[in-house]
C-alpha cells in the first residue's frame, strides 16, 4: 500500500489504462454482435428479394411468376380494373340518384315526432279513401308505434335516419295501395321497420368496431318493430334499412306489388315472403267490406275466358237467333280450385352504399 501512495499516478494511470481497455473489448463486442446481426438482416432480405424475383409457382405445372417489371404493370392494372368493377358495383346498387330517398338532416325532437304522427294519419286516410282495410282493434301505425302511443318519445340518436325511414315506408304503403285491383279485398295488418333509435356505437376490440349494432341492454317490445334474419347489409359495402309488411289479400296484389317495387328504379330490395292462409276472422272482415267473400270464388270480377271457367263458373254463350247452344246441360264445368285469401309477409331492404373514408395521409405529410 506505501508502495502504491508512493507511485498513486503512474498506478492510477494503470487503472485508467485497463478500464479503457476494457471498455475497448466490450465495444468491440458488441460491435461485432451488431454487425453480425445485421449481416444475418441483410442475408435474410437478399434471399426474400431472390425469391420474388426468381418467381413462385401457384399453380402446379405452371411456370413461376415473378415479380418483374412486366408482372408489376399488369399487377397494377389488375388494381385498376377491381377499382373500376367495384365502381360500378356501387352505382348498381345505389341505382339512379334522383330516385335515392334521403332523410332530412335539419330536424329536432318536436318536428320529427310531429312529421311522424302527420304521416300516420295521412297513410290510413289514404287507406280509408282507397277502401283498403286496417285492423279494427288496433290499426298499424306503420312502424311507429312507439311515437303514436308514447307521447313524447323522439329519436335519441339519428334523426335523418329515422326520416328516411318515413319516406320509405311512404314510398312502400302507396305502390301497395296502387297494386289493389279494383273491389279486390286487402288488409293491411302492419308495416314493421328496424328500429335504428335502439342502435349503439360498437367499441373497439368488437366485430364492427366503429359501426352502429342493436344495443343489447334495451328491450324492443313494439308491435311493429323487428330485427331481420336476412338482410343484404354487408359491412362497409353495404348499408341496409329493413322493412316489413304484412297483409292479407289475393296473389295478383302480392305479384303486382312486388313488381311495382323491382321495377320501380330505387335501390330497394325484397329478401323474403313468406305465403300463408288468412284465418277465419281476417275473412269474416274483408267479406262484410270492399271486395267478394273469400269463398265466393270470383264474384267480383269473373274470370277470364281464356281458363275457362277454372277460378269460377262461366256464363254460358248465348246461342244466336235459331240456333241451338253451345254447351249442352251435361256439359256444365265445376269449381275446382276455389279462390281464397292469404296472408302475405314481405321484407324489403333498402340498399345504400356508406360514404368512402379518406385515405390516411402519409407521415409527413400535411392534412389538407
Amino acid at each position: 500500500m506505501q508502495n502504491f501512495k508512493k507511485n498513486l499516478g503512474f498506478n492510477l494511470a494503470l487503472i485508467a489504462i485497463a478500464l479503457l481497455f476494457v471498455g475497448g473489448c466490450v465495444a468491440a463486442v458488441l460491435a461485432y454482435r451488431g454487425n453480425t446481426s445485421s449481416a444475418l438482416v441483410l442475408d435474410r432480405a437478399r434471399k426474400e428479394q431472390a425469391g420474388l424475383l426468381r418467381g413462385h409457382v401457384f399453380v402446379p405445372g405452371a411456370s413461376a411468376v415473378s415479380l418483374d417489371d412486366e408482372n408489376v404493370r399488369k399487377a397494377a392494372d389488375d388494381v385498376k380494373d377491381l377499382e373500376a368493377h367495384i365502381a360500378s358495383l356501387r352505382a348498381a346498387i345505389a341505382g339512379n340518384a334522383e330516385l335515392a330517398i334521403k332523410g332530412r338532416a335539419s330536424a329536432n325532437s318536436a318536428e320529427m315526432s310531429a312529421l311522424l304522427r302527420e304521416s300516420v294519419d295521412g297513410w290510413r286516410k289514404l287507406a280509408l279513401d282507397q277502401g283498403i282495410k286496417l285492423m279494427p282493434n288496433d290499426p298499424t301505425a306503420f312502424g311507429f308505434h312507439r311515437y303514436i302511443h308514447n307521447q313524447g318519445t323522439a329519436p335519441k340518436r339519428d334523426f335523418q335516419k329515422v326520416d328516411q325511414q318515413r319516406l320509405v315506408i311512404d314510398f312502400i304503403v302507396r305502390q301497395l295501395a296502387e297494386s289493389r285491383l279494383p273491389g279486390s279485398p286487402l288488409l293491411i295488418e302492419s308495416v314493421d321497420r328496424e328500429p335504428v333509435e335502439t342502435y349503439v356505437l360498437i367499441p373497439e376490440g368488437k366485430p364492427g368496431a366503429g359501426t352502429y349494432g342493436p344495443d343489447g341492454d334495451i328491450s324492443r317490445n313494439e308491435v311493429d318493430e323487428f330485427t331481420p334474419t336476412r338482410t343484404f347489409d354487408r359491412l362497409n359495402l353495404v348499408e341496409t334499412l329493413s322493412f316489413r309488411v304484412r297483409f292479407v289479400g289475393y296473389t295478383p296484389t302480392l305479384r303486382t306489388f312486388v313488381n311495382k317495387i323491382r321495377n320501380s328504379g330505387r335501390p330497394v330490395a325484397i329478401t323474403t315472403i313468406d305465403v300463408g292462409m288468412a284465418n277465419k276472422e281476417t275473412e269474416k272482415l274483408l267479406a262484410n267490406g270492399n271486395g267478394a267473400p273469400a269463398s265466393s270464388g270470383l264474384a267480383a270480377a269473373p274470370a277470364p275466358s281464356l281458363v275457362g271457367g277454372f277460378f269460377g263458373a262461366e256464363e254460358p254463350a248465348t246461342p244466336a237467333k235459331g240456333g241451338k247452344a253451345a254447351v249442352s246441360s251435361e256439359d256444365k264445368r265445376t269449381l275446382v280450385v276455389p279462390r281464397k285469401l292469404s296472408s302475405f309477409v314481405v321484407q324489403i331492404d333498402y340498399l345504400s352504399i356508406p360514404e368512402e373514408k379518406p385515405a390516411a395521409t402519409a407521415e409527413g405529410e400535411p392534412k389538407k
